[in-house]
């Protein structure tokens, strides 16, 4: 089978390496969604074996190396993600992707701060629509105590997936905490 790559961006071992990553990352959204993670070496190590193989080909494929950051995040290892991740930002600063992930690895250290930093770099370049952002902005800005800001971002997620139950209690857990403060003031 022929593909005609002229009018592509991509040369043959980006696209190669890139079909590898897309193998990887299906591996770890399916991972992402299971209920049971009593097994994870058998999806991360597979994913691995994927993002390995695109690193090959292209050293400089931010995919793979998100990809590696991923692995290293569910297994609880922010300091690799973030080498992983520091990475890719030197080989493209705007991709949102990695900024994305970057929010992801602060957040999981606590660090809230910059995780908001990174999160809403996201969300102003791609991310605007996307669930899990707004809620991890919110959450963020919840532990700062930025009230507004965070209901703004949990109205927000709960638009873009209304059955959320997390977004949705943690809103209501915000309202019912301001209408008891304003009760004990007034």
């Amino acid at each position: 089978m022929f593909i005609n790559t002229a009018y592509s961006r991509e040369t043959p071992v980006e696209s190669e390496a890139n079909s590898y990553c897309v193998k990887g990352d299906k591996i770890l959204d399916y991972y992402d969604k299971l209920e049971d993670k009593s097994n994870p070496d058998k999806y991360l190590n597979a994913a691995k074996y994927f993002y390995y193989q695109a690193s090959r080909l292209d050293i400089s494929n931010q995919n793979a190396l998100i990809g590696h950051a991923r692995i290293a995040l569910f297994k609880g290892n922010t300091r690799d993600a973030k080498n992983a991740l520091m990475m890719a930002l030197n080989f493209n600063e705007v991709n949102p992707r990695v900024s994305f992930y970057l929010g992801e690895t602060f957040f999981a250290e606590g660090e809230y701060t910059q995780a908001i930093d990174f999160y809403h770099w996201a969300y102003t370049h791609g991310y605007k629509y996307d669930y899990k952002t707004n809620l991890k902005l919110g959450i963020c800005y919840e532990k700062l105590d930025d009230i507004k800001l965070s209901k703004y971002h949990y109205k927000n997620a709960i638009k873009i997936n209304p059955s959320s139950v997390e977004a949705n209690a943690r809103l209501q857990g915000i309202d019912s905490v301001n209408v008891n403060y304003q009760q004990n003031f007034n």
